[in-house]
């Protein structure tokens, strides 16, 4: 080979490197989970469809916090992957019936497709007004403000299908042995460990918005 062909062949090649070093699609490495820093196994088996249930308190100020994360969170999902709210009854343990309203209510605004509506104008009353909302005639202003006239109100929540939802969101709880909120279940296997969220972020060096999406996507295709 001449000497001019050899310098072309390495100029060639050097751009070529350059090329693939620069690319989007090259990465030195990709971010791990660690089992046991970034989530625990609570099930050998996964659930048959994809799925996430966040177990939440409308009492809760870190699950106020959490919210806008598991908002942008939902955005990022594929259309097969549902995720559902779950609330905790026992919250605020120094009143019980509070707890028991508002899960009561939780159900109530899911059968009537308002959910979301519900849950930002309690978090909202809680955390913004600091106005805890934790007597009968509380919720049902809070569903006369949203377009539920009482009958619709009332009978919703006298509704088996209401009762069926509660005892499912309670008996979810159990099985899952909720130990804090907001907690983070996916495909009925894993759980998030949202506390080491922040810290695994950093040590990945992306934001924890993205830590937590990354996570959960992983977690969906059921690793071993």
């Amino acid at each position: 080979m001449s000497l001019l062909k050899t310098v072309k062949a390495t100029v060639l090649t050097a751009a070529l490197s350059t090329l693939i070093a620069c690319s989007p699609q090259a990465k030195e490495s990709e971010v791990s989970f660690v089992k046991g820093t970034d989530f625990e196994v609570i099930r050998d088996t996964p659930s048959k469809t994809s799925e996430i249930v966040e177990h939440f308190s409308l009492y809760c100020g870190h699950c106020y916090r959490t919210e806008p994360m598991l908002k942008e969170l939902k955005s990022t999902l594929a259309k097969d992957v549902t995720f559902n709210r779950s609330h905790v009854i026992s919250m605020p343990q120094q009143r019980p019936e509070w707890g028991k309203l508002m899960t009561f209510s939780v159900a109530i605004a899911k059968r009537l497709n308002i959910e979301d509506k519900f849950v930002d104008a309690v978090f909202d009353s809680h955390f913004k007004d600091e106005k805890y909302i934790g007597q009968y005639s509380q919720v049902q202003q809070v569903f006369k403000d949203l377009g539920v006239d009482n009958e619709t109100f009332q009978a919703t929540m006298n509704h088996e299908e209401t009762l069926n939802m509660v005892k499912s969101m309670v008996n979810k709880s159990n099985a899952d042995k909720v130990r804090f909120t907001p907690d983070l279940i996916v495909n009925d296997k894993y759980r998030v460990l949202l506390a080491q969220l922040t810290e695994s972020a950093k040590d990945n060096s992306i934001t924890p918005q993205q830590q937590l999406n990354d996570l959960v996507a992983y977690l969906l295709t059921n690793p071993k």
